[in-house]
């Protein structure tokens, strides 16, 4: 089996506050595509016409149900093309979504073991372009990643809410 390093791998119990906080950001990582979901089919289901034939409404339900299973990349990839397609684009928002893509398969697939030296943790993880992430992460940092990762939630939010002035409860 091939390794990262020449090293043996002993698994880490990590301290109890930097696991704590691990845990509350891989959460908002749920809570973050869950809102992303809800906005792509808030978008879609705003413009469905009133008189929508039992078979297309059918086919739009198939393509949501393949929504609700999307892993984030994919979610973020296609809020992205709806967004656009409804000329609402938002740069910014994709920015921090391909940040946080980047955070959410480094703390979910990483290994941990303390940092050289004893000054921290370091997540052990190389991704699919190979890059290995050569840093230490303290609790301050996770709190900073969920932080960013609320609020873009925070910011599909208020896609939703944009939409469901209507009264299509969308934001249900």
């Amino acid at each position: 089996m091939a390794r990262i390093d020449d090293a043996p791998s002993a698994w880490h119990l990590l301290p109890a506050a930097l696991a704590a906080e691990l845990g509350l950001t891989i959460a908002a990582f749920g809570h973050l595509e869950d809102m992303l979901k809800r906005a792509i089919f808030a978008l879609d289901r705003h413009h469905l016409p009133a008189g929508i034939s039992e078979r297309d409404f059918r086919e739009w339900l198939r393509r949501m149900d393949h929504v609700a299973a999307d892993s984030l990349g994919t979610l973020i990839e296609r809020l992205e093309r709806t967004l656009l397609r409804e000329g609402r684009a938002n740069p910014a928002l994709a920015a921090d979504l391909a940040e946080i893509r980047e955070w959410r398969n480094l703390l979910c697939h990483a290994a941990w073991r303390p940092a050289l030296g004893g000054a921290g943790w370091q997540p052990v993880f190389a991704n699919t372009k190979g890059e290995v992430f050569d840093g230490i992460l303290a609790e301050p940092d996770l709190a900073a990643i969920r932080a960013l990762t609320l609020d873009a939630a925070a910011r599909a939010r208020r896609i939703i809410e944009g939409l469901d002035s209507e009264g299509n409860g969308a934001g249900d």
